[in-house]
This record gives structure tokens, C-alpha cells and sequence, in this order.
């Protein structure tokens, strides 16, 4: 063939490549980790723990704000609002509500990211409470690490998920996104979620429950750069292998601990009294991610100024990786 039909061709070759879809090209995730900052996971984290939403109280004034808080991003991000009663149904809300025992309202807030190769059947939940004490006898629990941190990563991992679908990037599974309310109250929120599912537990591949994920306060090693994960016995060995492998891969640093301090029997009972236990009850492979509790946990010093912001988006970064492993099959 003669040199400049030879060089004709391999243009031609080059410009049918950049003409193919995003949708055929393989995706990049390290650009979608980035937009997860320790500047935008802090706004969230303060926005919740300022003394206007006044604790988050389940039923109060300043839980309203952050249902609305939470909500506002959902919109913004472009999730959709999930039926929960049927999830192929449009549901106009993102709110499901209830009542607590005790007779306070609550209002759990779920969006989701629908699959976009093909119809996908499978699901992976993603969820953190973002309720707390409120005030006591005149006195502000910010809530800071428990739980508008766990907030602040859903929220970011939400944001990150829809960007990359945006771009043309597809999922092979529904992402669904819930912020729980009345964790303070006997776990309500997530008791009527997982009660309302109106999806088979059999297609549920994962929920990841994040609950106080941001703080470095009591490493299981030496590193602050660390990760509780507890449930991961439960799981299938190709999750767990995931978490491990993209630690490596993308040098996020962490020190990630299955042991929960080396003590099972309290990693038994920590893990029932946070929310991934009642979709764990159903069978589905739950997982809890946390920093753990420390000396601030439940106390008025539960502030923004105890959370380690470069930590937590290396820990939120993380996550990043994890889930879009599981849904770029």
C-alpha cells in the first residue's frame, strides 16, 4: 500500500474512534474520585451540625432542614425519586414518611441512579441516618461524626455516581441512595424502609450503611488513615476482594480493618444497633463503614473540628472505587 494512502487510512481510523459514543469508550473513575473534596465533604458536614438545624432531632424544626437539605441535593445531583412500594413506578417524592412509636414523624429521604446497560434487576443500597439528639435541657449535639459525616459521604458518592452517568458512563446496577431518619428512635427510619422494600432481597447485591465514618480517634493500628468495615463475613469474597484491591490500585492509603478492634463479639452488637441489620435480616449482603466511636461520640463536643477532613475523603474516595467496580461489570 502507498505511504499516503497508508497514512489516509490511519486518520480515517483515528477520527471513526473519536466519533464512537462515550458509552463505548471505557470510563476513567480517577476523575469522578476527584470531585469528591475534603472542601465540599466539610460544607456538608457543618451545614448539619450548625446550631440552626439544632441537633436534627427526629419530628423537630431543624430535622426539617436537613430533610430539605438532603433533598435539595438529591434535586440538584439529578437523582430520581424511588417508589419505594415498586421501584419501576415514578414516585414524585423522595420522601417516605412514618410515624415513630413514640409519635414523632419522621421522614427517611431515598433517591436512586436507575442501571443503564440494558434493564438491570440488580440494586445496590447505599444509606446513613442523618438524624441525631437535638437539644438537651438548653444543650446543642451537633451530630458532627454521628452521622452528618455518614451524610456527607452518601452525598458526595451520590454526586459522583450521577456525574459519571451524566457523562454517558453506564451502570450495570441501580444505585439507590437513602438518608434514614429516627435513628434515635429505635432505628424507625430503617425498620420502614426495609419493611417497604418492594424489591426482592435476592436482587439487592449490597448495602453499604455509613455511620460515623469521620474521625481518626482510635485506630486499630498505628495509621489515622484507616477504615472499620464490619459485616464482611456475611458478604460474598468478591466484595470484600474488591474493597481490598482498589486500595491498592488507586493508593488510597488506608489501613481497612475487618475485625472491629479484634473483638467479634462487640462487633456483633455494634452491628445490630446501626441499620444495615435490618436488611441483613432479609438476607442481603449489609455492610457497616465507620471510624468507630471515640470520646466525643453522643456528646455536645461532637463538632466539626474533630472530623479529619483528608482522611474522610481518602475513606470517601474509596468507597468511590469500590461501588464502581461493582457496577462496571
Amino acid at each position: 500500500m502507498p505511504r499516503l494512502s497508508l497514512f489516509v487510512s490511519c486518520i480515517s481510523l483515528i477520527l471513526c474512534f473519536q466519533a464512537l459514543p462515550m458509552q463505548g469508550q471505557r470510563a476513567h473513575p480517577e476523575s469522578y474520585a476527584r470531585t469528591v473534596t475534603a472542601e465540599e465533604l466539610d460544607y456538608h458536614i457543618r451545614y448539619l451540625a450548625d446550631s440552626l438545624l439544632q441537633g436534627r432531632e427526629t419530628g423537630s424544626p431543624g430535622g426539617s432542614e436537613a430533610t430539605q437539605y438532603i433533598t435539595g441535593k438529591f434535586t440538584e445531583y439529578g437523582l430520581r425519586p424511588l417508589g419505594t412500594a415498586n421501584p419501576d413506578r415514578y414516585n414524585s417524592s423522595y420522601i417516605q414518611g412514618f410515624v415513630c412509636p413514640t409519635g414523632q414523624k419522621g421522614r427517611n429521604v431515598i433517591g436512586w441512579i436507575p442501571a443503564t446497560e440494558g434493564a438491570s434487576r440488580e440494586y445496590i443500597i447505599i444509606s446513613a441516618h442523618y438524624d441525631h439528639f437535638g437539644v438537651i435541657k438548653g444543650v446543642h449535639y451537633p451530630g458532627a461524626d454521628s452521622n452528618a459525616s455518614g451524610v456527607a459521604v452518601l452525598l458526595s458518592l451520590a454526586k459522583a455516581f450521577s456525574t459519571a452517568r451524566n457523562d454517558g458512563h453506564g451502570l450495570s446496577r441501580n444505585l439507590i441512595f437513602v438518608a434514614y431518619d429516627a435513628k434515635e428512635f429505635s432505628m424507625t427510619g430503617a425498620r420502614i424502609f426495609a419493611l417497604s422494600l418492594g424489591i426482592p432481597a435476592r436482587q439487592i447485591v449490597l448495602n453499604l450503611n455509613l455511620d460515623q465514618t469521620g474521625t481518626s480517634l482510635v485506630p486499630p493500628g498505628d495509621s489515622p488513615y484507616y477504615v472499620l468495615v464490619l459485616g464482611a463475613e456475611n458478604v460474598p469474597t468478591h466484595i470484600k476482594r474488591s474493597m481490598d484491591n482498589n486500595n491498592a490500585f488507586y493508593n488510597t492509603g488506608l489501613d481497612v480493618d475487618y475485625s472491629f478492634y479484634q473483638s467479634p463479639e462487640f462487633a456483633e452488637i455494634f452491628f445490630t444497633m446501626t441499620e444495615q441489620y435490618f436488611l441483613s435480616l432479609q438476607k442481603i449482603p449489609s455492610l457497616l463503614i465507620t471510624s468507630g466511636i471515640n470520646d466525643y461520640t453522643y456528646k455536645p463536643l461532637d463538632t466539626p473540628d474533630i472530623i479529619d477532613l483528608p482522611v474522610l475523603e481518602s475513606r470517601t474516595r474509596w468507597l468511590f472505587f469500590t461501588l464502581w467496580d461493582l457496577v462496571q461489570r
